[in-house]
């Protein structure tokens, strides 16, 4: 295997772990509430915390479309930024290739759910230089979360996932030399919190069908001559010749009232529900509603101020990454021969777009000479410091002769 600018095979690297674990697909199985609940009691076991019902719970729950749009905007976030390293205030350029890799961007996309799950392992195997396609490749491994326990009384992974055994101790030698661990062991992530609302999001998208199935389309009703059974038997078969309306057939001495429990508001009660359930899912997510839907008002103060809030989520997730690119990744790239001794791993700032810029400081200058406009807002638009004597900064900007502006 060649080697490119001193990079070399880690020694003693133990056995690749994920080969000895009998790994098993989800069971996806229809979900109520209080499997739910079950589920949790499950992985809050205090003598033997069992994760598999819940894990799998969460792997289904994982197809709905509202968590795909708003977790799906946390790890772009992440993964849009390009990562660098910097030693002495130079960019290392090898490095920054192997941080830019595509199995690095797995690597970290793989990280940013133990915000979801609540715990990760990872097993770094072997990096090696493709020379084909110039670029650096890492084998790992996420590590099946069923079998891992990391618990303080357990910390271990286990071969089967639904018996606790101690076969891998990932936190000791000489594992924990090459394995990426993090999250609280106690948690169950945000997918804890997630999942009802997905739960009864489905019940009521399933009602929702039904309703459509039933009233969408005219309702056919049929009657005949009390005890003409041939009169009846043609009917049936006219209407079950006659596409998938509902229908009925009935004789003409009785009597068939439809009753609606939503007073006729139709199916609006279902879209309320699905509405609800998705809001409190961006909520959990990404802490507000706005930056993923349109509100009824669309106020634009109410939006800068969950845009904010999203900001924050932002930089929080940020700072998870970045600490652990700085510490367990790193250690383990300095065991593969890579040199970061003395340097750090950052996002690359965003350029401005000068002309973007421009062109919004023109628009605005266009405003204000029709409509007063808050100076806060211009300060906020241009990403700029608001001065703390900025008072007596526009007092004296006031006194300043015309032919100096």
């Amino acid at each position: 295997m060649e080697q490119k600018k001193g990079i070399k095979k880690a020694g003693n690297v133990p056995a690749i772990v994920i080969q000895n674990i009998d790994v098993r697909v989800p069971q996806r199985t229809s979900t109520d509430i209080q499997g739910w609940r079950n589920a949790i009691k499950s992985f809050e076991n205090k003598e033997s915390p069992i994760r598999t019902r819940l894990y799998d719970l969460y792997d289904d729950l994982l197809l709905d479309g509202q968590i795909e749009s708003t977790w799906g905007k946390r790890v772009d976030n992440i993964l849009n930024k390009d990562l660098l390293f910097v030693k002495d205030g130079v960019e290392d350029e090898l490095i920054g290739k192997l941080l830019s890799s595509p199995d690095m961007r797995q690597i970290i996309n793989d990280l940013m759910d133990t915000i979801l799950w609540g715990y990760t392992v990872i097993q770094i195997n072997k990096i090696w230089w493709d020379n084909d396609q110039e670029v650096h490749r890492i084998d790992y491994d996420l590590i099946p979360r069923k079998h891992v326990h990391p618990e303080r009384k357990f910390q271990c992974i286990s071969y089967q996932q639904s018996i606790i055994t101690p076969d891998i101790l990932f936190t000791q030698e000489p594992y924990n030399r090459y394995m990426i661990y993090t999250g609280n062991p106690t948690s169950m992530g945000l997918m804890a919190k997630i999942a009802q609302y997905v739960i009864y999001k489905r019940g009521g998208l399933g009602d929702m069908a039904q309703y459509a199935e039933m009233f969408g389309m005219p309702f056919r009703d049929c009657t005949y001559e009390d005890f003409d059974e041939d009169t009846r038997m043609a009917l049936v078969r006219m209407n079950e010749n006659w596409g998938a309306a509902p229908w009925f057939v009935r004789p003409k001495s009785s009597q068939m009232n439809l009753i609606s429990g939503d007073s006729g508001a139709g199916n609006v009660i279902y879209k309320d529900l699905v509405a609800i359930c998705d809001a409190f899912i961006s909520k959990i997510l990404v802490r507000n509603t706005l930056t993923t839907e349109q509100g009824e008002k669309g106020a634009r103060s109410l939006g800068e101020v969950h845009a904010e809030s999203e900001d924050s989520v932002k930089e929080s997730d940020e700072k998870f990454i970045l600490s652990l690119l700085n510490t367990q990744v790193r250690a383990i790239l300095k065991r593969f021969g890579f040199n970061l001794q003395g340097g750090e791993i950052w996002f690359r700032s965003p350029e401005k777009d000068w002309n973007a810029l421009k062109i919004k400081w023109e628009v605005i200058a266009g405003i204000k000479k029709e409509l007063p406009v808050d100076d806060d807002f211009v300060y906020e638009e241009f990403d700029i410091p608001k001065p703390e004597n900025y008072e007596a900064m526009k007092e004296e900007m006031k006194s300043v002769p015309d032919f100096f502006v």
